[in-house]
């Protein structure tokens, strides 16, 4: 008896044993990266497209099935984009939206989103959401005129919301350093009668000479183009940015543009086109008088 107990038991024990399945390990869900994880953003009504750019990958042992875009625009239904299978454990693509067939309006909010799923069925959604505002509008931008000590600032560019830079190489607001943001250069001068007058970073001062020094030695010198605008003061105040994009499709830029407008005065527009193809309105509220003074600017910019 007691060997047919053991016997038993060890039928049992091997019966056991071979029933014994290890359990899969726990997989996290895919990592994605859309546009560099940044986050929102702006886009104007002028805009042909939109870039998404993807970068997905599945965890050890796992493959990426398939990769999923939608667009939602404010009251509009959500549209499916892609909808595509893979069957690798990392994917790097992009995506091209046509934005300019889509009906959109200003502050519409449009919000891409991108879900990947791995082989069982775990996924990751990242979203990427842009609102519709074609003009920036600035505040008061007041630049001293070059024997102005308490004014430092002398150049402007639409970038880091209208910021001003100082002469100089190196610090967060010093010109040098920031060429590459700098789309506006003020200068008064009595020499000639130029008296105010706004520049492009890329003007040919001659040696000795207005930034001449000043602007030799920056790395970058944006090319802005300028015309004498047909707007009123009130106009300018009063434009949205559907009125402010129809104003600026009036104006050709391809005839006439020049790199410097001099004397400016008082309740003057102009109009410009920066290098990066954005257009824009400047309003001179008020005009230097004098080398020691400043001249007060707002600038309307195409986003």
């Amino acid at each position: 008896m007691f060997m047919l107990t053991a016997l038993s038991t060890a039928l049992l024990m091997t019966s056991c044993g071979d029933d014994t399945k290890t359990p899969e390990p726990e997989t996290a869900a895919p990592t994605v990266t859309l546009n560099n994880d940044v986050k929102t953003g702006f886009i104007s009504l002028t805009a042909d497209s939109v870039t998404l750019n993807i970068v997905a990958s599945a965890d050890a042992g796992r493959k990426i099935k398939k990769i999923t875009i939608t667009r939602a625009v404010s009251g509009q239904a959500t549209a499916t984009l892609r909808d595509t299978a893979y069957d690798a454990k990392d994917v790097v693509t992009s995506y091209f939206d046509v934005i300019g067939a889509v009906n959109i309006n200003e502050e519409d909010k449009i919000t891409y989103a991108v879900t990947v799923k791995d082989d069982k069925d775990k996924s990751t959604t990242k979203t990427y959401e842009l609102t519709v505002a074609s003009m920036a509008t600035s505040g008061q931008i007041l630049l001293g005129a070059p024997s102005n000590t308490s004014n430092e600032y002398r150049f402007y560019g639409v970038a880091d919301n209208f910021r001003r830079y100082r002469a100089g190489a190196t610090g967060v607001d010093l010109a040098k350093n920031n060429s590459a943001k700098i789309d506006f250069v003020y200068f008064y001068n009595v020499a000639g009668s130029v008296g105010n007058a706004i520049y492009s970073p890329d003007f040919a001062f001659p040696a000795g000479s207005g930034w001449n020094a000043e602007i030799a030695t920056w790395p970058t010198k944006n090319k802005t183009i300028y015309k004498v605008a047909d707007i009123t003061p009130a106009a300018f105040n009063a434009l949205n940015s559907t009125q402010f994009l129809t104003e600026l499709d009036n104006i050709d830029f391809t005839l006439g543009g020049l790199d410097r407008i001099a004397n400016l005065a008082s309740n003057t527009v102009l109009a410009y086109k920066a290098s990066n193809g954005k257009r824009g309105l400047i309003l001179v509220v008020a005009a230097s008088v004098s080398a020691t003074s400043s001249i007060t600017l707002v600038t309307k910019a195409e986003l």
